[in-house]
């Protein structure tokens, strides 16, 4: 018997249809024409807004049920959600199985530009009557906006719609800015979770206007240094990867980012999206790259994931380079999902110019999504008696999780992963910090 997934009837006007309007696809594709002041941006809003306390800090008490004990709780990281269509919807029933305390999205909330629709389409209306908290971090989408990334500071970071959040079942508890910090009470959990805001293009070096984002970078320091005086983990979030594809992307200015990184030795775990696939690097291969691109080494093992699977079109796990990664999906997968005529533009020798690029681009988007809800993947994380441990989460294909059902309704709050088919989501390479 083959089940049937019930989407809710708005989730299907997203995907192919949506992607190719002209409107949508300009806002997300055209990505060669767009310039880069997010280093300014991110103060001029926040500057604009409401006061941004100087720490930027919030214990994890913060987000949790009254009651709860910070001993014993858990949330979910995933990447690259907000396409608001069947591949996003159809991993409701997973997160509302694995029971979170709270949510934190790595980036890319509101496909395609990060309007006040996009937000709608690809964030409230799928997580509606979640009734947890939700914090994030921008990712380069939301900064294509026409108020430049504005629109996610409004809704995350202030009151200004806490009555959109209440109508759609979420519990608004206001970021202290765009990039943040979540932190452990008298080692109570011994965590601390930072997320950081890599603006439009991942150059907070130094973005189009020549401006470095030294307050971040300077707040990043000094929140490393509290943790290591309290003897506190750390893991980093933040939207765009240096490190993906096994190599070092060079438009990425983030140097001095790494080299803040492997000179703390309280970063345990690196997390990053816009990707949109599973690639988990070791510790030695991660301290490998530390080394030769960025001349830093790492006071400890840092482990480093990208994973930006939590609904966009799935990317292609098939790359080489210096340094090898572990992949979700696997190539032999991936490959499963295309026919000869989409692996030939794939494999093109015209692929690797600006048209192919944006030509492939466009495609994943639009056609080779589907809008199926498979090859996903995020990570849970879970505090336990001073214990963290972060968990990958990979969905092969969410009919094979009810077979036997005839259907199965997505937004229904009742609907439950039967746990034995939970464990074969749940990775047993775990990471313990």
């Amino acid at each position: 018997m083959k089940t049937e997934i019930i989407y809710p009837q708005f989730a299907k006007d997203r995907g192919v249809r949506y992607w190719l309007r002209p409107r949508n696809l300009w806002a997300a594709r055209f990505k060669f024409l767009r310039r880069d002041f997010s280093n300014n941006w991110r103060r001029k809003f926040e500057q604009a807004g409401p006061t941004v306390h100087p720490s930027r800090s919030v214990p994890f008490s913060d987000l949790l049920q009254p009651g709860r004990s910070t001993s014993n709780f858990r949330f979910l990281i995933l990447g690259d959600t907000g396409e608001g269509d069947r591949s996003q919807y159809g991993l409701l029933p997973l997160i509302r199985s694995l029971d979170p305390d709270f949510m934190i999205i790595n980036g890319d909330v509101a496909y395609p530009a990060g309007r006040h629709e996009d937000f709608i389409n690809g964030f409230f209306e799928p997580y509606r009557n979640l009734r947890i908290p939700i914090w994030a971090v921008p990712g380069n989408h939301e900064y294509y906006s026409p108020n430049d990334g504005q629109e996610f500071f409004e809704i995350f970071c202030t009151q200004k719609w806490g009555q959109l959040w209440a109508d759609n079942g979420l519990v608004l508890r206001p970021q202290p800015g765009t990039y943040w910090e979540l932190r452990g009470s008298s080692r109570n959990p011994p965590l601390v979770l930072i997320g950081l805001d890599s603006g439009k293009k991942g150059n907070l070096d130094r973005d189009d206007s020549g401006s470095a984002d030294d307050r971040q970078y300077n707040w990043l320091e000094a929140r490393l240094r509290a943790a290591e005086r309290d003897e506190l983990k750390v893991i980093i979030l933040f939207h765009i990867p240096a490190l993906v594809d096994g190599k070092n992307e060079s438009k990425v200015g983030l140097g001095r980012l790494h080299r803040i990184l492997a000179s703390s030795p309280s970063v345990r775990l690196v997390v990053c999206g816009h990707i949109h696939n599973y690639q988990r690097y070791d510790p030695g291969v991660f301290g490998n790259y530390l080394h030769d691109v960025h001349q830093a080494i790492p006071k400890q093992p840092i482990h480093y994931i990208v994973n930006g699977g939590g609904g966009a079109a799935l990317g292609s796990p098939k790359f080489k380079g210096a340094f090898q990664a572990e992949t979700y999906p696997t190539p032999k997968a991936w490959d499963a999902q295309f026919n000869l005529g989409e692996k030939l533009l794939f494999w093109s020798p015209l692929a690797k110019s600006s048209l192919g690029k944006l030509a492939i681009s466009t495609y994943e988007a639009a056609v080779n999504d589907g809008d199926a809800a498979q090859l996903l993947s995020f990570l849970v994380v879970d505090v336990r008696n001073g214990v963290v441990e972060v968990t990958s989460v990979f969905m092969d294909d969410l009919a094979q999780l009810f077979q036997g059902i005839p259907s199965v309704e997505v937004m229904n709050p009742a609907v439950r992963v039967d746990p034995s088919k939970l464990a074969t989501c749940l990775q047993t390479k775990k990471i313990v910090l």
